[in-house]
């Protein structure tokens, strides 16, 4: 680079020199080939022995008006040098992926190979819901699935109100919900039913669906509890007098056979859905015990007026029933946890059922024994395979057993009945309407709590004024959950009798105290958990049998509910009590 001596040297003289540094600079990196060539040259030109550094020893010769100039041209030179450099790095990084793509292609289409080629087998819910879908399809059932027509986030209109239980509804109290919106708009649907509203406002009857999806509900995980678990829904429309409710038990009678074998026994039992009336539960006798395995009903007149239906022109049944129950009764799973675990060695004892493996399991054939883990790991313990497997274990069960246990076990829902309320006397001490709610008013009711009076909604505007609630003395079922009813907590329920369109108090006697607890003789056990209300479902087991006799007393099973002061009545003789 000139200026070795210390002779002035022209700015003309430097920039031609640098452009010649430039072009050769450009033709070495044309010829660049690798990352570390491209670095190489990077450091020769740019580094301090470089002819840029160089160049800027040149300043101190040129005069001072040249000296800005020198700098500008250095400046622009060594910003094109980075900006080259950087790009052509860049590129011979993209082209050495493209290339080692290339060598390394693998197609993820072909299939696998496993070091234990047995390891794969379908999931038991997989194969009992697809069960249960090709038998509903099998009958003209069209399978409803879709994001449009079946979404996991609701509305609360589509799961609640639009399915006759509108947001002063008591039957609200028996759902755990997982809310998304301030508003309480938007939710994880709780139950499949709403893709029947969304069904009745697409398409016009005759029709006849089969939905199935993941639910969601708040609940503590335990051996028969899940935040999220799959339901099978079917919903049969015709004009009316086509379908009645021996089609329906026909319907679920087939269902039922075709899925636990053509003996199995069935039997109907009055219930209560806010969605079906009449509603039934349906139980099968199956491991040697009966046991609870849908709900059905015929549609509800009021479903179908809010889908836009005429009821007197078309009527319908529906039924629903919990997947996982189906597979933990067809197994003999004693624990839901062991479905979402997805250990291998508890998945592959399954029988499918489209093979031989379910129709020896239900006639009682040997199935074969599960292979050994290749890993050595101990595995699970090993489900009953066969009906006869398991008849001589409950026989060694028996034995082992008293009579009175194994009647226990026999009929558990003996276990609940009305002792399982805590019914409480009270007085309404303070009410008023509620803002956003017509038919609703709040309460404030002292039923002798240390902490004060509770806070409770009741459905009543129609039937009375805030004057008439005020000093008014009232039954309360006191163990219930906290609920938010159109946003006001609702700790308990008022009772009253109800019958077509009259509501009236279930009163307590003169002379009751106020937290004094109501009894019913012969039904002496301890009140529920708040939790146990509602897992068990006890609001539907207890309140069919609740009713007032023809002089308007109270009754459990004919059985008056009393204080230490006499019997609570209601105004209203041969009512049911809720």
């Amino acid at each position: 680079m000139t200026g070795t001596s210390e002779e002035v040297v022209s700015i003309e003289q430097v920039s031609a020199e640098l452009q010649q540094v430039k072009e050769e600079f450009d033709a070495r990196m044309d010829q660049v080939t690798t990352v570390a060539d491209a670095e190489a040259i990077r450091r020769e030109y740019l580094g301090k022995k470089g002819p840029i550094n160089k160049a800027m020893g040149c300043m101190r010769l040129l005069s001072n008006e040249d000296k800005p100039k020198l700098g500008a041209i250095v400046n622009e030179i060594k910003e094109a040098f980075e900006t080259r450099v950087t790009e052509t790095m860049k590129r011979l990084e993209v082209a050495m992926i493209e290339e080692k793509m290339k060598a390394e292609y693998i197609d993820v289409t072909l299939p696998g190979i496993s070091r234990y080629p047995d390891i794969g087998r379908r999931h038991p819910l997989s194969m009992t819901m697809e069960k249960a879908i090709d038998i509903f399809t099998s009958l003209g059932y069209d399978t409803v699935t879709s994001v449009e027509d079946s979404p996991e986030i609701e509305t609360d209109y589509n799961c609640f109100e639009a399915l006759n239980c509108p947001k002063d509804h008591p039957a609200r109290d028996m759902q755990d919900t997982f809310y998304l919106t301030e508003d309480m708009e938007k939710l994880l649907r709780t139950h499949t039913s709403s893709v029947q509203i969304r069904q009745l406002k697409k398409r016009k009857p005759p029709l006849r669906i089969v939905a199935p999806g993941r639910v969601y509900r708040k609940d503590d995980i335990d051996a028969t509890h899940s935040l999220m678990f799959h339901q099978v829904e079917i919903l049969a429309l015709e004009k009316r007098g086509e379908l009645n409710l021996g089609h329906l038990k026909g319907t679920v009678e087939h269902f039922l056979k075709q899925m636990l074998g053509p003996d199995i026994q069935v039997r109907f039992r009055g219930s209560y859905f806010p969605f079906t009336e009449p509603s039934m539960e349906v139980d099968v006798f199956f491991r040697g015990k009966w046991m609870e395995v849908l709900g059905c009903g015929m549609v509800d007149p009021n479903v179908l007026e809010m889908a836009g239906i005429d009821p007197n022109e078309y009527s319908g049944f529906a039924a629903g029933f919990g997947v996982e129950r189906f597979c933990m009764v067809i197994h003999g799973v004693k624990d839901l946890r062991e479905f979402t675990k997805n250990d291998k060695r508890f998945l592959e004892q399954f029988p499918h059922f489209y093979d031989d493996g379910l129709s020896n399991f239900l006639s009682g054939k040997p199935q074969p024994e599960t292979k050994p883990d290749p890993r050595g790991e101990k595995a699970p313990s090993r489900i009953v395979r066969s009906l006869a497997e398991l008849e001589a274990l409950n026989k060694q069960e028996s034995e082992q057993s008293t009579t009175a246990s194994e009647k226990q076990e026999q009929a558990p829902s003996a276990e609940i009945d009305v002792s399982k309320f805590d019914i409480r006397v009270g007085v309404i001490t303070k009410a008023w309407e509620h803002e956003e709610a017509e038919k609703l008013f709040c309460e404030e009711i002292d039923i002798g709590e240390p902490e004060g009076p509770r806070k409770i909604a009741s459905g009543l505007r129609a039937h009375y004024s805030v004057d008439d609630l005020v000093g008014q003395r009232v039954l309360v079922l006191s163990n219930l959950k906290e609920r938010k009813l159109v946003g006001f907590p609702s700790h308990g329920m008022v009772l009253c009798a109800s019958a077509g369109d009259q509501v009236k108090f279930v009163e307590p006697p003169e002379g009751a105290e106020i937290g004094e607890r109501v009894t019913v003789e012969g039904f002496d056990g301890e009140p529920a958990t708040e939790n146990q209300i509602i897992k068990k479902k006890m609001l539907d087991v207890i309140f069919p049998d609740l009713k007032t006799d023809s002089s308007g007393v109270a009754t459990y099973k004919g059985v008056p509910l009393s204080t230490s002061a006499g019997v609570c009545k209601a105004a209203l003789p041969d009512a049911d009590v809720a």
